[in-house]
């Protein structure tokens, strides 16, 4: 295995506080990114179940970094680390949105990197989504968004989408 950090930013139409609790609060997570698990405090557990992939394991991590609504840090046991930075910008329907910037270091073999790159692409569409009121229905995650996912993987998972 080899460290590997894949790179990606989305700009949400809504506000830093909007898009920050959707990283922090359980039951937004669960509608996003996997079933969640969160003590949102420096030192706090952040466990993930992934709900696509039933085989995986649960995700076992912790908050090392936390400053609402910028900077949210977690490290991923033999893992890696998680970082999502928040940036205010102008603009977007209600004038005020948000630049999410996402670096995951992971150590995983390279053969596999389009794949993680595919599975954070998807996972911030399914963000978008949840900010627009449509959280994912994991019963159905196969029929309403595999096609996307395959399509991030055939475009290489560009990491800056």
């Amino acid at each position: 295995m080899t460290g590997l950090e894949l790179y990606f930013e989305r700009e949400f139409e809504f506000a830093p506080v909007i898009v920050w609790d959707a990283l922090v609060d359980p039951v937004l997570v669960s509608g996003w990114l996997a079933e969640a698990n969160i003590e949102p405090r420096v030192g706090g557990l952040y466990t993930l179940r992934w709900m696509t992939r039933p085989d995986q394991p649960i995700s076992f991590g912790s908050i090392t970094e936390l400053r609402r609504p910028e900077l949210l840090v977690l490290a991923r046991e033999n893992v890696g680390t998680l970082t999502f930075e928040l940036t205010e910008i102008e603009g977007g329907g209600r004038g005020t949105s948000t630049r999410l910037r996402l670096t995951v270091s992971a150590s995983i073999e390279p053969a596999f990197a389009r794949r993680v790159s595919a599975d954070w692409m998807t996972a911030l569409d399914q963000l978008d989504d949840l900010l627009h009121g449509h959280p994912v229905n994991w019963a159905t995650w196969e029929q309403d968004r595999q096609e996307a996912w395959t399509r991030h993987l055939r475009a290489g998972g560009d990491s800056t989408a």
